[in-house]
């Protein structure tokens, strides 16, 4: 008998199979035949899919969901995968198989839905080489209707794009009826798509992480923070020799930007070079991470301006976002309108007359403009920046005046917008600011084309930490880089006294946008002319409260104009600067409206302190309440509110959970919280642990609270009905031990929600397949397999010995790639992580992997994902002339 091997992880292997199915190019094995390679793909918890992919169409196994009679049904909570198409055609896949698209214009899903639930329509399509030239991006539409009335609650239309349609329900006021609805999403026109429908409950975590992040960063270079100060003495040059780098530079703390060549920079190389050159710079960072004395080492990632869309209309007749905050208001009960108060805006700069001089900047900042002397105000590296025209080959000056970007037509003034909105001077002309009498530090983050990169950012950070003039940083800007030394600095920060403001992001979506989504950071999401959240705000965890942001689609206050936010601006056409003004769209302008309330507030108290502020926020005394705290955070910023609040002085001690809820699913029976305490020095004793259910039950007692000893709650599911959902709270009494009034009681909202019936999951059609490791990742072997049982078994006979990475997913748009965004995806051990596999002598069963449309987090697979496009099936016909791409059953 042949011996084989498989090994896994560096782990010798052995297994017996019999009695396996399998098929496709993989060969098939019955009786008393061993496989080569067998195990199954688990589904994940109520993964669903769409009953006319265009898979299915292909093969004639296409279900009837096109109606609402036939209307396919859900769970209240549910992870759907789905294809829409317009019209028939054919891929330019080159190829020798024929991949075709068919027509299914809409998908009709029917589900028990309530107040709170979020719906998330997000559409993912086939590269635009497939196509013809000229082929229009997808028309797509959601709507969602009453069953019982057949009425519409709510329906929108529009391009693709790459902003989710999500809708809370019950979010405009208006109060939501629990019962059935139809869910119903269809296409009008364009190219043909795959697509992901998320339906989660107010209390669920982030669901909508279902495409791999792509943070744009530098190539060779890397954020490396080490775990002691022995490495801060050393200077750049020792640190780089140290490093095997060619540069180092300090950026405050333990962290250090390290530059392994000095080459051309990112933006001079072509699509191809650099994609080849950040997976080497990836490697070379992942390796720098596994030093002995080395914390964290990062990418270099790229943050963005968050705005969209000038308006050249002004101006204060306007300004609709103060009255909505209670701004004038404000005004009268905080006369001095933040003076002496300093708002570090860190972004492009700001608008000089002559910027490569010392000229005047925009008339109506410049009577609050701030610079220190010959500090560094311009933090922007060369590579981002065009400073090197005057002579500046570092890039780094004391001089924070906005550029521009050098071209024919006129720039982008996004730090000039941004600090209007903070502090543009009360003039009688022009707009004016928040508070009108701060202090604006201009300080450039932010180069050409309004973008910049972590490490400069963490060495700004660090640096306005230090300054006393500082008391506000604002960051209208963001990313999806989750960089630890740019929490770090962060964290410096506020331990120094600065509050720091981000925003939350323009991409719709509740992934996580950083550095809005750290926790001593607020997160400013946006909302239009009627308070409600902007149709590109981003929700979920980046969020804390919400402010006006503006949306140029909306005319929500009635005013005949579009919903933007009018602030400074300017124009360089020709190489002229002319201030002027405009209208914007974005997070980027909800963020200031916040810093702005700040120097207000602190200009009343000047012991104002980041802790109080939280505090405040926490304990509802800044905002309106909101609609929800998914899209909403806290709510609303109101700024008299919020002066009130400081002029009274008066914080109550507030103990909070994080996470603020706990989710159990019968399989998941243990979860961890952490307490948090505002104000954070607070003495607070746990006096009382109370549950509303026999099945939960938490490992606390009375005594002292701790901050970073995690509580334990566990779920007891015997006797429970599988078929149900229950809810229950956990109700924490404290006490403040100095006497300082406390609110009611820490309440902590729990669900257990079972998973699926097995044969209820089914995530579509799944392709294993056996791909080489070399950059081909060309299919060596592939067998087709459908779902029982909540799984997929499959099995390979006949493998040639090697190494390879074993992967499994759908083609429900049949463009021959699985494991696309939108694809439901499985990789060994781990999605996002594939290990190469060895296949040598004696037969394996009992390797298990895991498919689902979501995608992991970059803090799940440490860096970033960049360039990967799924793997290619392979086509054709095997070596008995039979369909490599055969179906084995049905559905």
């Amino acid at each position: 008998m042949v011996t084989k091997r498989l090994r896994i992880g560096g782990l010798l292997i052995a297994g017996v199979l019999s009695g396996c199915g399998g098929g496709g190019g993989g060969g098939s094995v019955s009786g008393e035949v061993q496989a080569d390679l067998a195990g199954a793909v688990s589904i994940e918890n109520r993964t669903r899919v769409d009953l006319d992919t265009a898979d299915d169409i292909r093969v004639g196994l296409a279900g009837d969901n096109d109606s609402r009679n036939t209307s396919q049904a859900l769970p209240n909570t549910a992870v759907v995968g789905g294809y829409l198409s317009s019209s028939r055609g054919t891929y330019n896949t080159n190829t020798p198989d024929n991949f075709e698209y068919f027509t299914d214009r809409i998908d009709i899903y029917a589900a028990e839905l309530s107040e709170g639930d979020r719906i998330s329509f997000q559409v993912f399509e086939s590269p635009q080489s497939y196509f013809p030239i000229g082929t229009l991006p997808p028309q797509r539409s959601l709507r969602v209707v009453d069953a019982d009335s057949g009425q519409p609650v709510f329906t929108l239309s529009e391009s693709s794009g790459s902003v989710p349609i999500t809708v809370v329900l019950g979010s405009d006021g208006a109060g939501f009826d629990e019962g059935a609805y139809f869910i119903e999403l269809s296409t009008s026109g364009g190219a043909p798509f795959r697509y992901v429908l998320t339906l989660a409950s107010e209390s669920s975590a982030s669901v909508m992480n279902t495409r791999y992040a792509e943070p744009d960063f530098l190539v060779d270079e890397a954020v490396v923070t080490f775990k002691s100060e022995s490495s801060v003495g050393q200077g750049g040059p020792a640190v780089a020799q140290a490093m095997s780098a060619a540069e180092a530079r300090h950026l405050g703390g333990h962290s250090w930007r390290v530059r392994r060549n000095v080459g051309q920079p990112v933006t001079a190389l072509s699509a191809q070079t650099t994609e080849s050159m950040r997976a080497d710079t990836l490697n070379w960072i992942q390796q720098l991470g596994e030093r002995a004395d080395v914390e964290v080492a990062e990418p270099n990632y790229i943050y963005t301006a968050q705005q969209v869309t000038p308006d050249n209309d002004p101006l204060y007749s306007r300004q609709w976002n103060y009255p909505l905050i209670q701004l004038p208001l404000a005004w009268q009960a905080a006369p001095e309108g933040g003076l002496d108060v300093g708002i570090a805006v860190m972004d492009t700069g700001l608008f000089r007359n002559t910027p490569a001089s010392s000229g005047a900047w925009h008339p109506d900042v410049d009577a609050n403009v701030t610079t220190l002397g010959l500090a560094v105000m311009d933090y922007v590296s060369a590579d981002l920046d065009i400073d090197s025209r005057w002579g500046d080959p570092s890039g780094r000056d004391s001089n924070p005046a906005d550029p521009g970007d050098g071209r024919a037509q006129s720039s982008s003034f996004h730090g000039t917008h941004v600090a209007g909105i903070a502090g543009a001077v009360d003039n009688t002309s022009g707009v004016i600011g928040v508070a009108p009498r701060s202090r604006i530090l201009p300080v450039r983050v932010l180069g050409e084309g309004g973008e910049g990169n972590s490490a400069d950012l963490i060495d700004a950070i660090n640096w306005a930490a230090t300054r006393s003039e500082i008391d506000v940083i604002n960051l209208s800007l963001g990313g999806l880089g989750p960089s630890q030394s740019l929490e770090a600095a962060v964290n410096n920060a506020t331990e120094a006294g600065k509050l720091v403001v981000a925003a939350a992001g323009n991409q719709g979506t509740d992934e996580a946008t950083y550095p809005a989504a750290f926790a001593n950071v607020v997160g400013v999401g946006a909302v239009d002319g009627a308070g409600k959240r902007s149709s590109y705000s981003n929700i979920g965890p980046s969020v804390d409260l919400v402010a006006p942001g503006g949306d140029a689609s909306r005319d929500a206050n009635q005013d005949n104009q579009a919903d933007l936010i009018i602030s400074t601006w300017g124009t360089d056409d020709g190489g002229v600067f002319v201030p002027g003004y405009a209208g914007l769209q974005g997070t980027s302008m909800a963020a200031p409206h916040v810093s702005g309330v700040y120097a207000l507030m602190k200009s009343v108290d000047p012991t104002m302190t980041p802790d109080r502020f939280f505090t405040f926020l926490v304990g509802g005394q800044l905002t309106n309440p909101p609609p929800n705290q998914t899209e909403y955070g806290a709510g609303m910023i109101d700024a008299l509110k919020s002066v009130d609040a400081a002029l009274d002085g008066n914080t109550s001690t507030i103990l909070a959970a994080r996470p603020s809820s706990l989710q159990f699913n019968g399989v998941v029976n243990q979860q961890e919280f952490n307490f948090a305490k505002y104000p954070s020095n607070a003495n607070i004793t746990i006096e009382s642990v109370t549950d509303s259910a026999t099945w939960l039950s938490v490992n606390l007692e009375a005594g002292p609270v701790s901050t970073t000893d995690p509580v334990t709650a566990l779920v007891d599911t015997s006797g429970l009905d599988q078929s149900q959902s229950y809810s229950a709270e956990i109700e924490i009494g404290y006490r403040d031990n100095s006497g300082q009034p406390t609110v009611s009681p820490l309440v902590i909202p729990v669900t257990l929600q079972f998973g699926d019936s097995p044969e209820d999951l089914d995530a579509g059609r799944h392709y294993v397949l056996l791909v080489s490791t070399d950059d081909s990742r060309e299919t060596v072997a592939q067998t087709v397999v459908n779902a029982s049982e909540g799984q997929y078994s499959f099995a390979f006979d006949e493998v040639d010995p090697g190494e390879y990475f074993l992967v499994a997913g759908t083609d429900m748009d049949n463009n021959g790639l699985i494991c696309e965004n939108g694809e439901a995806c499985a990789e060994y051990p781990v999605n996002g992580l594939p290990e190469k596999i060895v296949i040598g002598g004696e037969p394996v069963s009992g390797v298990t992997l895991n498919t689902s449309f979501r995608r992991p987090t970059i803090a799940a697979m440490g860096l970033p994902r960049y360039g990967f496009e799924g793997y290619r099936l392979k086509t054709g016909t095997d070596e008995q002339g039979e369909p490599v791409r055969q179906v084995e059953t049905n559905r």
